[in-house]
């Protein structure tokens, strides 16, 4: 067979090659990391997955030979754990091997496993010559896609409602969907309604099926936490530390809930001894930081900045600052950390430092909508109460709320946008600028007369200006 031949069969192949798992959509290194803690640590059957997964890295990192230790650990690992269907459960790791004998210009090698995988389908009676509709591929792909990158949460949840269709009561994939309708469904935004909330229901549908799955349990308790339901989650939180304390993601979703109650000093201690077990976890360094970030903002607002706090300002900062730093030194494409990173900058009044912050999260790539909304939002708070650039801040703060994405942020971007206008108006009842924002924020949420009302008055203050033009024809021809 030519490799042009070979190429087109593998690409019809379900495998880590085949599933649009790009490098420039993730930290190596990180995510390197991170399975290796799924190893060390987790209490479920993962480990397939964690070396199909480090084979995959070890490709990408041009280390072919590394990639087929992997393979064959988890070709072991596949006979141990599924005695019983074994073969079903190798689809996807034979996959691997074609490729990466593909890669290293082995062509028999990479036929031999080819022709492995077609076999198993053609005893699976799959319609098709090299992949199967079976759930054991569906679950490694969704849970593959939530450890690769948030980019790919929607991909996963689709795998696992696949899977499902033909699975429906396996505790592993329920446990999967669970997590990805929790991470794809932002857990703050408190107007939805309970019992409509999905993630929640799923959460409570894994459990049922694994009550043992400690991940579950502390995701289930911070859902009840943002429904203000503490009493039930807490009870979630002891059971899951009594069981799986020595999981560090399991400490730092324990340590979240603690720290949303108020008990950040336990939180703190949680996270540090998960920190003395997991040194390079930047979400360990992060969620820690978020602590001492808490104390922070308690002293200032208890103390009313007097001087004899002073001391302890400063110590609780470098504690953030370090703890910041330290996150996204591990992983700089870690987003939350590197805002974070830039806002307590700016409160310690390192301008420089906090600019130069944000110039690097501007650059990112591959954020989701709704990180963008964050970035401008803190953005622009830092511009207009920070650097006092009031006009750069209200186009930034714009930005964030086009984005139709409802949560607390784009909430908050609305609240301050109304703040500027309506302290504008009360200085200067002329004030074109507060009357144009005003007009915006009624035009994106479709009030359209008042949008007109607002844009009218902006140009009665500055006549022929294009931008409050613009909007009141488009506005006058959607009527």
């Amino acid at each position: 067979m030519s490799k042009e031949s070979l190429k087109r069969k593998l690409l019809q192949l379900q495998c880590h090659f085949t599933w649009d798992l790009r490098r420039e959509d993730v930290d190596i290194e990180d995510f390197e990391e991170r399975i290796y803690e799924s190893i060390k640590f987790s209490k479920q059957n993962n480990k397939l997955y964690a070396y199909n997964q480090l084979a995959y890295v070890n490709y990408l990192n041009g280390c072919n030979e590394d990639a087929l230790t992997h393979l064959q650990k988890a070709k072991k690992t596949a006979r141990a754990d599924h005695p019983q269907d074994t073969e079903k459960w190798l689809v996807v790791t034979y996959g691997n091997f074609a490729w990466i004998y593909y890669h290293m210009n082995e062509v028999e090698q990479a036929e031999t496993y080819l022709e492995k995988v077609k076999t198993i389908c053609r005893n699976l009676g799959s319609a098709s010559t090299y992949t199967a509709n079976i759930p054991e591929i569906y679950g490694e792909k969704g849970f593959t896609m939530l450890k690769f990158s948030g980019k790919h949460y929607e991909k996963a949840k689709e795998c696992f409602e696949k899977a499902l269709e033909i699975e429906p009561d396996d505790p592993k994939l329920n446990s999967g969907y669970a997590i990805a309708l929790h991470r794809l469904e932002p857990t703050n935004d408190k107007n939805k309604n309970m019992e409509k909330c999905k993630p929640l229901k799923q959460l409570r549908r894994a459990l049922e099926l694994n009550p043992d799955d400690a991940i579950v349990m502390v995701l289930l308790a911070l859902r009840l936490q943002d429904f203000q339901q503490e009493k039930e989650g807490l009870q979630y939180i002891e059971k899951a530390l009594s069981t799986s304390a020595d999981i560090p993601q399991v400490t730092r979703y324990v340590a979240k809930f603690l720290r949303r109650q108020g008990s950040v000093d336990k939180a703190l201690m949680l996270l540090k001894e998960a920190l003395e077990k997991m040194p390079n976890s930047a979400f360990l360094h992060h969620q820690v930081g978020l602590c001492y970030r808490k104390k922070l903002f308690k002293l200032k607002k208890d103390m009313h900045y007097q001087s004899k706090s002073s001391g302890q300002i400063d110590d609780l900062t470098r504690h953030c600052i370090y703890h910041f730093e330290k996150a996204v030194e591990l992983k700089p494409k870690f987003q939350f950390a590197q805002v974070d990173l830039a806002c307590i900058y700016a409160d310690a009044h390192n301008y420089s430092k906090a600019d130069e912050r944000f110039e690097i999260i501007k650059k990112m790539n591959n954020l989701k909508a709704e990180d963008w909304q964050h970035i401008n939002l803190e953005y622009g708070k830092y511009l207009l109460y920070h650097k006092k650039l009031e006009k750069l801040a209200i186009f930034h703060l714009k930005e964030g709320y086009k984005i139709q994405n409802e949560s607390y942020i784009r909430d908050n971007c609305y609240t301050n946008l109304k703040k500027i206008a309506e302290r504008k108006i009360s200085r200067n009842t002329k004030d074109s600028v507060a009357f144009g924002i005003l007009g915006f924020l009624h035009q994106v949420k479709e009030e359209k007369p008042q949008a007109i009302e607002c844009y009218e008055k902006a140009l009665k203050y500055d006549p022929g200006n294009e931008d409050y033009l613009s909007a009141l024809c488009e506005l006058r021809l959607s009527i």
